[in-house]
């Protein structure tokens, strides 16, 4: 836990410590702090359901395109040998990167999902304005992780879904070329239709707010005796990092 309510003397009359707070206005605090924190865990299991989904529909792919073509080299190796040019090895690498991206995204930073049991432990000791007041400060903490977390994934999640797409397109300029002979022309259309698509994504204005990485959510409940939020109870799916 990364802070505590002992950082500084109590006081027992319980409101000079949150300067004055009325006890009602930190409950509807914290029941908006709570709205937003479910939305976003909401939403982040939204993006992990998308990049689970992404993940295995590209490892089927090339799963499938893998097993063709050591089926057809054993058949027909001439036939396959015309087929494997550098649209189809593209698409194929691009089909690989966009399971890598969509694992990331489900793998990447455990969320914040609540108070944990020391922090819980701890605000009982508090009277109930102190608590809120500590709880809603926590909420903010919270909120702000799962913001930044929020831009992350939705930005992994976004390269996945291009990279299928890009991948599709370029295994059709590989086919296209294969029996037509024609590659400059599709692979520019191919190449159009991705660029347009990463525009209509908004790929720049992601990469800005990840660069950015400007904490959106405003101040927060200004306590004297609490100088620092709850830890907070985390989510991990695999690889986490230490924010």
């Amino acid at each position: 836990m990364s802070g505590s309510p002992s950082d500084g003397a109590v006081d027992t009359d319980g409101a000079g410590d949150t300067g004055g707070a009325d006890v009602e206005a930190l409950r509807i605090a914290r029941e908006e702090a709570r709205t937003t924190l479910d939305a976003q865990l909401s939403t982040l299991d939204d993006i992990d359901a998308k990049a689970l989904s992404v993940f295995r529909l590209n490892v089927t792919i090339v799963g499938v395109l893998l097993s063709a073509l050591s089926f057809a080299a054993a058949t027909d190796a001439a036939a396959v040998s015309l087929v494997l040019n550098p649209a189809v090895g593209t698409g194929v690498s691009l089909f690989v990167l966009s399971a890598a991206a969509s694992g990331l995204t489900y793998a990447t930073a455990g969320q914040r999902v609540g108070a944990d049991p020391e922090g819980l432990e701890a605000a009982a000791d508090l009277s109930e304005a102190e608590s809120l007041a500590w709880l809603v400060d926590s909420y903010a903490d919270w909120i702000r992780h799962n913001q930044r977390t929020n831009l992350r994934k939705a930005f992994l999640v976004t390269l996945a879904i291009l990279g299928t797409v890009a991948g599709t397109l370029g295994l059709g300029v590989g086919v296209v070329a294969a029996f037509t002979g024609l590659v400059y022309l599709p692979a520019a259309v191919a190449v159009g239709a991705v660029i347009l698509l990463a525009a209509v994504a908004d790929i720049p204005g992601q990469i800005y707010r990840i660069a950015e990485d400007s904490d959106a959510v405003g101040g927060t409940v200004a306590i004297e005796t609490v100088r620092s939020a709850m830890a907070g109870q985390r989510a991990f799916k695999g690889r986490d990092s230490e924010e």
